[in-house]
């Protein structure tokens, strides 16, 4: 029975709450295939075990639902993401063990260094991110690179007792820890690097901040030369491991799902059947898309990846904000102690400049150029002097990315999303940004507001009609703070979309916990499948949305189960909806079905008015009643006329053919039915009824 088969794996499994969970096997051989190398030397995955494990023990079972309880929640409600200002700061503390003949000062600043890699490549600040903007950006079209809202530090006072830390000294253990946990380290981000694990790392996919804490094995921690045993290989010396297992920490699956049938629960993220090794050329596909094999989240090497997408960052901030409240909390009680910087730790911290220099330290010898600070002989931040040189004495604002538009769009008619940014190091609070279709038509928005210096910000500009076809979108800043440019080469930037005139229907589905056994369709008139989807990962109720656009006619959207139980309720109330472009529901179900549930859907289109529309035509339709008799006049060509019961279910529904025609609905044919008639009519999206 599926019942107590789910129970056996509920006890025993619960992994699958993410299809391809891991405890990471990342190899430490390099393999000489450039993608998808079924290699002997490939290591098998240890999260299944370490997962099975810990689900083994009630109590963690029951944490651990409560935190994905607590993060479903919050990202089905969430609002949309807005650029960081203020950063979360999460505690870190780094726990070596097996250390023959430590060098505590060289491990210490090892630890500094790798979490400086962390913070650089959470906050998209590494700088073989210009890879990604400069290169691998245009095979992913409308894909933005994530800059997570986190900063992480090693906690630098009131230590818990017992490990030989005073205040001031970082949080970096050496050989008093055991295993992957410690209580008394709860309430911090704790790193474990152990020698000889038989793999990279791993983590638990979904951390608690109680103890727990990511492994990372000595020959793949930090970068460079390292101390002793402790000795970042080739091709895994970048720390990028620790990203990589991190990410399984802040809730982040493989990149590549369950295959092509399944993803990663990421939205953002093309679908990819298999992981990546080596260092594959950008293009390389599965899933009949491009892979994003670039991603921290794939089995690359170290070298050869460098970006989140905007979405696992929106991920992994939710994560926080529902499930590690606890690190959020504990940050300010033991990060950015008083007693300031010690200058002969090798670590940058208190008001140093560098590393044990500048602030309150003897003076540096000379500028860093990417600590975020003017120092050296900057002339601003992070240059001018021995550095690059700045954009000007002015203000400087980019246009850093176009979100909205898609590159495909179904309707002429949007509100384009742009991200800015303030490249100078003065504050900026005003911008005039120019917008619209080259060669076409143009809006300005005056903006008014905040950006610090060297910040970011994103900005929904007022909506716009730009026609159908093949167009080229751009969006221009200008006169910051009401001044000229100071580097106008920088302010403009442009996308390529195609605009069909189709009309949109969003697909909107939230399984149960068994979503491997749900698929859907969509057919048309002569039963051709237009577009399908699903199935989808076990024990992730997410919430997907499908975004469609689809010709004038009425279709038949099918849903199926395989088990034959629908997508509600004993294992979680799923359900399914279809919204037009409106945001009205054109179909929906609470998911009760069985093997199958179909219903007829009709699309017709908007009445958008701009030159050359077929279109353009001014209705103005009445609907009146005598006694049973409906009838209806000037309905508009494509509008649909709809029977709807006593239990607001519709009955019966009649497509409009001719702008000129007069339809009567007679209510008494529906015998026994108390019926109203209404009229789903174009433009403005009113609904007359009677």
């Amino acid at each position: 029975m599926k019942f107590l088969t789910r129970c056996l794996f509920l006890s025993l499994v619960c992994i699958s709450l993410f299809a391809s969970c891991n405890k990471d096997d990342e190899m430490m051989d390099d393999p000489t295939a450039q993608v998808n190398q079924n290699s002997p030397n490939k290591r098998t995955c240890g999260t299944h075990e370490h997962m099975e494990a810990l689900l083994l023990d009630p109590m963690f079972k029951a944490a651990y639902k409560e935190r994905i309880n607590r993060f479903e929640t919050l990202a089905a409600s969430a609002t949309e993401r807005v650029l960081c200002g203020n950063p979360v700061v999460l505690p870190v503390a780094v726990h070596f063990q097996g250390v023959n003949n430590p060098n505590v000062a060289c491990l210490r600043a090892l630890a500094q260094a790798q979490v400086d890699i962390l913070n650089n490549d959470y906050q998209g600040t590494n700088s073989d991110i210009s890879t990604w903007i400069n290169t691998a950006s245009s095979s992913f079209p409308g894909l933005n690179y994530g800059e997570t809202c986190i900063e992480f530090c090693i906690a630098d006072q009131n230590h818990p007792s017992g490990y030989g830390l005073s205040n001031g000294d970082p949080a970096v253990t050496i050989n008093t820890t055991t295993g992957d946990s410690d209580a008394n380290w709860s309430g911090y981000l704790n790193i474990f690097v152990q020698p000889n694990t038989g793999v990279l790392g791993y983590s638990p996919l979904g951390g608690s901040g109680n103890g727990d804490g990511v492994v990372i094995d000595a020959s793949a921690f930090g970068s460079g030369s390292g101390c002793g045993s402790v000795n970042p290989q080739s091709p895994y010396d970048l720390g990028r491991t620790l990203t990589h297992e991190l990410g399984h920490y802040l809730l982040l699956d493989h990149i590549w799902g369950n295959g092509c049938g399944s993803d990663d629960g990421v939205g953002d993220t093309p679908n990819s059947r298999d992981p990546y090794y080596g260092c594959p050329n950008i293009g390389a596909s599965s899933c009949s898309s491009t892979d994003l094999h670039m991603n921290y989240m794939d089995y690359t090497n170290d070298a050869c990846m460098y970006m989140f997408s905007a979405g696992q960052s929106t991920r992994m901030e939710n994560y926080v904000t529902s499930s590690l409240q606890n690190l959020v909390n504990n940050a300010s009680n033991v990060c950015g102690g008083t007693s300031g910087p010690t200058c002969t730790d090798g670590i940058q911290n208190g008001d140093e400049t560098g590393v044990d220099c500048g602030g309150s330290c003897p003076p540096c010898d000379g500028p860093t150029c990417t600590d975020g600070i003017q120092n050296g002989d900057e002339t601003g931040v992070d240059c001018g002097g021995s550095c690059p040189p700045c954009g000007g004495n002015g203000p400087d604002v980019r246009v850093r990315s176009i979100t909205k538009p898609a590159s495909e769009l179904c309707v002429p008619s949007f509100k384009p999303i742009v991200t800015i940014k303030n490249q100078s190091n003065q504050a900026v609070s005003s911008v005039k940004i120019t917008y619209g279709i080259v060669g076409g038509v143009t809006k300005v928005k005056n903006w008014t507001g905040n950006i610090g210096p060297n910040k970011q910000k994103r900005i929904t500009l007022p909506k716009i009609n730009v026609g159908l076809g093949n167009k080229t979108f751009y969006a221009e800043t200008s006169l910051p703070n009401g001044q000229a440019d100071s580097n106008p080469s920088n302010d403009r930037k442009e996308k390529d979309i195609a605009v069909d005139g189709n009309q949109l229907v969003k697909v909107i589905i939230k399984p149960d916990d068994y979503g491997s056994e749900v698929t859907w369709e969509i057919t048309d008139d002569n039963n051709n499948v237009v577009v399908s989807g699903g199935p989808f990962p076990d024990f992730n109720r997410r919430k997907r949305q499908r975004n469609i656009c689809l010709t004038e006619g009425c279709y038949t959207f099918t849903i199926y189960d395989s088990y034959g139980d629908g997508i509600c309720c004993d294992y979680g109330p799923g359900f399914y909806k279809l919204r037009d472009a409106d945001n009205a529901i054109i179909a929906e179900s609470d998911g009760q079905y069985g093997f199958s549930e179909e219903q007829t859907i009709c699309i017709t289109y908007d009445e958008y008015t701009y030159e050359g529309s077929r279109r353009d035509e001014k209705i103005n339709p009445t609907v009146d009643s005598y006694g049973n008799i409906v009838e209806i006049n000037n309905a508009g060509k494509g509008s649909t006329i709809e029977v709807i019961d006593e239990n607001g279910v519709r009955i019966d529904n009649i497509k409009v053919e001719d702008v000129n025609s007069e339809y009567r609905i007679d209510k008494s044919k529906y015998a026994g039915k108390n019926v109203q008639v209404k009229l789903q009519a174009k433009p403005g999206k009113k609904v007359l009824s009677k």
